[in-house]
């Protein structure tokens, strides 16, 4: 449930061949697996949604694309400490592309509204030919497949909201860095919903209504559930993202223990400073839309 509106989310793993380990080691037998898009994909697909806020996207009426070379997305995503092989952001590349998506809401009438897509609708990578006029010496690790030049679409509910502004600001270096799965979730929540942020407006939520709408999901034990947020919320006060933060527990009606907890959070300075810049920066694209719309 996004701001009161349920959404039904499907999500299917793409299907791989993966070579075996015999005695530690690669061996040429392969069997067939269904790979789900992880932690790698989402930083992946994060830094190409950096790239389209500077200067080498293309705009048309429904899309969003972006051009890059392995090498320049391996450069990007090592600055922020991920450090991948050029054929493991290839093998995240094809699992972004490949993985269907679907989401589903319902109008104010009853209809329901299916979007099918993958995360990337449009994938296009050319590995240039030493033969060819065009051909382009590899970047500075001397890695031929640096030099891989590629083309994507982004998924088009995020080139609807670039191309409408409808997005907040948020620290991407501070979300890069975040490690812990529900940690980031919960830092993009932040990022978008508490918009009058301060000392004295502390953020509240549910830890069962939060964790429902996460892919971990409840686990049938509380105070696992408790511990894992606990983990994710003292990253988020290691990387500055929050200055500290409650809880407090709502007991079961009958024997011990808790049904749910509730807290609080308080901002650091950083973040208060990122959701001023926030909503200045909606101010302009506001202004930048009518103008545009007025012409």
């Amino acid at each position: 449930t996004i701001n009161g509106e349920p959404f039904r989310v499907i999500l299917k793993a793409v299907p791989m061949q993966k070579r075996l380990k015999v005695d530690g080691k690669l061996s040429k037998q392969v069997e067939d697996v269904g790979v789900f898009p992880g932690a790698r994909e989402e930083f992946v697909e994060e830094a190409l949604r950096k790239f389209s806020t500077q200067g080498n996207a293309k705009f048309n009426e429904a899309e969003c694309s972006v051009q890059f070379t392995l090498y320049e997305l391996h450069k990007e995503l090592q600055s922020q400490k991920h450090t991948y092989t050029y054929a493991e952001l290839r093998e995240a590349l094809e699992i972004l592309s490949e993985a269907p998506l679907t989401i589903q809401t319902r109008t104010a009438d009853g209809e329901v509204i299916d979007i099918k897509s993958t995360y990337l609708p449009f994938l296009a990578i050319r590995s240039r030919n030493k033969r060819s006029s065009a051909y382009v010496q590899p970047s500075p690790d001397d890695d031929p497949e640096s030099s891989v030049l590629c083309k994507a679409v982004l998924h088009p509910l995020i080139s609807r909201s670039i191309a409408n502004g409808d997005y907040r600001l948020y620290q991407y270096t501070t979300s890069m860095g975040l490690t812990n799965g529900i940690a980031r979730v919960l830092y993009k929540m932040l990022s978008f919903k508490w918009r009058n942020a301060s000392p004295s407006h502390p953020f509240t939520f549910s830890l069962v209504d939060f964790l429902s709408n996460t892919a971990r999901g409840l686990s049938n034990r509380m105070p696992e559930d408790f511990r894992a947020m606990n983990i994710a919320l003292e990253q988020l006060v290691k990387e500055k993202a929050i200055q500290r933060y409650e809880h407090t527990k709502i007991a079961k009606s009958k024997g011990k223990g808790a049904k749910d907890y509730t807290y609080k959070l308080w901002p650091t300075n950083e973040f208060v400073s990122t959701i001023i810049k926030g909503h200045q920066a909606e101010a302009r694209r506001e202004i930048q839309l009518m103008a545009k719309r007025a012409r």
